[in-house]
């Protein structure tokens, strides 16, 4: 019996969703076991050290391209299986042209999107945590603030006291640096005139400044240029 054009559609489309699952087990041994597991997220920094953490809820993961404009030019100008509001025969060769080039990619091309919410007597929320291969849980900063085990942050948290300690505890005879928060000796403030826009409800946005305390010229430059956008 013939395959109808609509049955071979969702064939295709089922052949990519597959080609999906075994390239996340791929990157992530053991994916699927996760779903409904819980992955804590780490608020430890220099200036507040703590060992508090935000638990999320994984409800699902999909993988996508780590670099897409690389991903487009790899599969021929667009990154996303082919659709219409009819199925054609037109749309069958455009799947299957796009589905043989996607079959031909690796787990080097993607990173795992996992899927997780919250949900507290303050408020619900969701949110997506990209896993790369090679990376893990890290961010844009190199940090990585997620792990499904507490104790994977222990190192990370008392460095961070340590460092507090040594830069940011507050202390007499300093002052707090408005851009980094370091504690530098009041007699080696570097003071700053910062120059910008504020809003007043009657005469509108107009143009004011005041004395910020820094400690380096760097840090007064760097303040100056984000209030200037």
């Amino acid at each position: 019996m013939k395959e109808l054009l609509a049955d071979k559609y969702t064939r295709l489309k089922t052949e990519e969703n597959d080609f999906k699952k075994n390239l996340a087990e791929e990157i992530y041994p053991g994916i699927e076991n996760l779903v409904g597991k819980t992955i804590y997220e780490c608020h430890s920094s220099k200036r507040n050290p703590n060992a508090d953490f935000d638990e999320w809820e994984i409800t699902g993961y999909s993988v996508l391209g780590n670099d897409m404009n690389d991903m487009a030019k790899k599969l021929g100008g667009h990154y996303g299986f082919p659709y219409g509001k009819k199925v054609t025969k037109v749309l069958i060769a455009d799947c299957e042209a796009y589905l043989a080039k996607f079959k031909g990619l690796t787990t080097e091309d993607f990173d795992v999107m996992f899927y997780v919410e919250r949900n507290t007597p303050q408020w619900k929320s969701s949110m997506g945590i990209r896993y790369s291969k090679d990376k893990g849980f890290e961010d844009r900063y190199g940090k990585i603030n997620y792990s499904f085990n507490k104790d994977d942050f222990n190192e990370r948290i008392e460095n961070d006291r340590k460092e507090y300690e040594e830069y940011y505890a507050p202390r007499e005879g300093y002052v707090a640096c408005e851009r980094c928060g370091k504690q530098v000796p009041e007699n080696e403030v570097v003071k700053y005139k910062l120059i910008y826009q504020a809003w007043d409800n009657y005469r509108g946005r107009y143009v004011t400044s005041r004395i910020g305390t820094f400690c380096s010229g760097e840090c007064a430059l760097n303040e100056q240029m984000s209030l200037e956008g």
